[in-house]
């Protein structure tokens, strides 16, 4: 091993695959609760819920690296980034989470951030085809597992701009 990889894995702690599990399964459990509030006469509640979306990835990201809760800057950035449903996660959410957390690489933002809407995309198809011609059968959960995709793409494109 050289002298350059060993400082580039001294550098990068979180590992990638952790990340994207966490940020997958924080971004699931609130596009979930989004679903199950939709139904709910609250729209304040789901409303909520659906902003909070942009905040699954950072917690991700955030509980790989062992600063969960510590950067509030970030979790702020991915809040104001999920306001708009896709458009926010394409372009407002990678923007949002550079500006109030500069340590991130802008463009791994958006890199992971485009990346995991096309995989998000092709998972809620995927579900689509599988489960046939009533949506409202697969609809929500094909819309949290998409979520959850992008969730985690987004979370694991976190690590490498450390």
């Amino acid at each position: 091993m050289t002298v350059a990889s060993a400082e580039m894995a001294a550098k990068r702690s979180t590992n990638p695959w952790m990340a994207a599990l966490y940020g997958g399964v924080f971004t699931a459990v609130i596009a979930a609760a989004y679903f199950m509030l939709l139904g709910t006469n609250t729209p304040i509640l789901w409303g909520l819920a659906l902003i909070l979306i942009g905040a699954g990835p950072v917690l991700g990201y955030q509980a790989a690296a062992g600063k969960l809760g510590k950067e509030w800057g970030a979790i702020v950035g991915g809040i104001l980034g999920g306001i708009l449903p896709i458009v926010g996660e394409l372009i407002f959410w990678p923007l949002f989470v550079w500006i109030f957390a500069r340590q991130h690489s802008l463009g791994r933002l958006y890199l992971g951030s485009i990346l995991g809407i096309i995989l998000g995309v092709i998972v809620f198809l995927l579900f689509g085809f599988l489960m046939g011609q009533n949506p409202e059968a697969w609809f929500g959960p094909a819309w949290a597992f998409g979520a959850a995709m992008w969730g985690a793409t987004a979370a694991a494109f976190m690590t490498g701009s450390e």
